[in-house]
């Protein structure tokens, strides 16, 4: 097999580091996507734990309210 001539090499440089460049912005594209999607879960997680306390705060009322008799039998 013949070696590559010095053109043959640099069009094949030529065309990797295209291709890094492509890569590149693809990752960075996908890095952007995944701090949003990361940003975004971290929202949801926030509301969640803030409904599950107000839930408890709700259930314990109940319960003190039901362990004093004000609670209807």
């Amino acid at each position: 097999m013949a070696e590559p001539t010095l053109p043959e090499c640099v069009d094949l440089l030529e065309r990797l580091a295209a291709q890094q460049l492509d890569l590149n912005d693809q990752l960075l594209t996908l890095t952007r996507r995944l701090g949003e999607e990361h940003a975004l879960y971290q929202e949801r997680l926030a509301w969640h734990d803030e409904m599950l306390t107000r839930m408890q705060q709700t259930l314990d009322a109940i319960k003190d309210m039901l362990d004093r008799g004000n609670g209807r039998s």
